[in-house]
């Protein structure tokens, strides 16, 4: 469907039937962001936002302003900079186009940059922001899959304005990953204005038009498929495995031992006892989220029931982090950033029993070995060190060495390089 067709469809509905619309399809309208562009989470859409009065200029923001194209070169270098940056794992580069940048998003940038070649055709769509010299940023580009020929579409939402130098950076507390998980405070001021940004019809048709030539690129070629909804999705689920293993494993503050009270005075005259008073009632204890882990391979759905739309399916002893429970034996989950559900008889709060790693040292010189899973060819003997490729499935190596460190010397297509010892069966 064509822009001007999506902008004719949606000049029928109400506003509030488009941010309603979203709030419960978003998860299509956002796979190329979810698992493209930072394998995060898309755009939220809020409903109600536009009608709300909050105190903004009719000027700035509004949706009687159109989009800008590439109107602004300074943000296109920006941009290119950031990508650039980002394609190579440069985290010490990226914070200078974009902060703060919190050590969760460092490290989702770290494992993206492990598959991504580099980010093509990158073009800026501008509205203005809610201070002076400051934008609104919605920005296409192709990502470059390292092993992949054809070129993924995808889309993100930027807010830029300038520092004290005059320079124009990326404010960070507004990027996808910190408006979900919210581990930074915001300006209300600046979240009623993107809300009011997200659900104009230009910005909507922009990211139908981003979707659909996305969806277009994933059919054409079975090898850019593998990589977004396997490797990708398996690098993500992973990388969200270990935030909430490792979070679940910080210790609460401990509380200061409160200070004896002092002794009363003996009054003069005894004073008639008082009635006892009565205990009060407990509050009920808030919710609040917890780490589970699944008993068995357990089908991930939409809704809690099983009739609803089958999202995937997670491994036995995967860890998912669970944010409530219905009556009826469904638990709310945290899937991709996706809001899921998954039947409470197959998860537990017991982290299951670790098994023995099998002992792959000392594999023989010689020994050709063809890969299950996708693998970084690295330099030397470091998860640092720069790669010399990506093996993928089916790719084979040989052994030339292994060694106590768990790393072992490979040739794999005329190349030498080290991968890690357990990657190799």
């Amino acid at each position: 469907m064509k822009a001007s067709e999506i902008k004719e469809k949606m000049s029928k509905i109400s506003k509030n039937d488009i941010s309603s619309f979203f709030q419960k399809n978003w998860k299509y309208f956002t796979a190329v962001i979810l698992f493209v562009v930072l394998a995060v989470v898309m755009i939220k859409f809020s409903s109600g936002n536009k009608d709300k009065d909050n105190g903004l200029s009719t000027e700035q923001g509004t949706e009687s302003e159109s989009f800008q194209v590439d109107a602004v070169p300074e943000i296109n270098t920006l941009m290119q900079n950031y990508y650039n940056a980002y394609a190579a794992g440069d985290l010490a580069t990226l914070q200078t186009y974009a902060t703060p940048v919190s050590e969760n998003e460092q490290s989702l940038i770290t494992m993206m940059s492990q598959y991504a070649e580099s980010y093509q055709n990158i073009k800026c769509y501008t509205k203005s922001g809610l201070e002076a010299d400051s934008y609104l940023v919605c920005v296409t580009l192709d990502l470059k899959f390292a092993g992949v020929d054809t070129t993924a579409p995808g889309m993100e939402f930027f807010y830029v304005k300038k520092n004290e130098q005059g320079a124009l950076y990326i404010d960070n507390l507004y990027s996808s990953f910190n408006r979900h998980y919210k581990e930074q405070p915001t300006d209300n001021n600046v979240e009623n204005l993107i809300s009011s940004f997200e659900t104009q019809e230009d910005v909507i048709a922009l990211q139908a038009e981003v979707q659909a030539n996305y969806e277009k690129a994933i059919a054409s070629d079975e090898n850019l498929s593998n990589m977004v909804t396997v490797t990708i999705a398996d690098a993500y689920n992973a990388w969200a495995t270990a935030i909430a293993q490792a979070q679940a494993q910080q210790q609460p503050a401990t509380e200061e031992t409160p200070a004896e009270p002092e002794t009363p005075a003996e009054p003069e005259t005894p004073a008639e006892p008082e009635a006892p008073v009565e205990p009060e009632t407990p509050a009920e204890p808030e919710v609040t989220t917890e780490t589970v882990y699944t008993l068995d391979k357990v089908n991930v759905r939409q809704e809690p029931n099983e009739s609803g739309a089958l999202l995937g399916t997670v491994e036995k002893g995967t860890a998912l982090t669970r944010t409530g429970t219905t009556e009826d034996g469904w638990s709310s989950i945290d899937y991709n950033g996706t809001p899921a559900y998954v039947k409470s008889d197959y998860v537990s709060t017991e982290a299951p029993a670790q098994e023995p790693a099998a002992d792959t040292s000392g594999i023989a010189a010689g020994t050709k070995i063809t890969l299950t899973n996708t693998v970084n060819i690295r330099s030397s003997m470091s998860e640092t060190a720069s790669k010399v490729g990506v093996a993928y499935a089916g790719d084979s190596v040989t052994v030339q060495m292994s060694y106590a460190e768990g790393w072992t010397k490979v040739t794999w297509k005329d190349k030498e390089g080290y991968v890690k010892t357990e990657f190799l069966k």
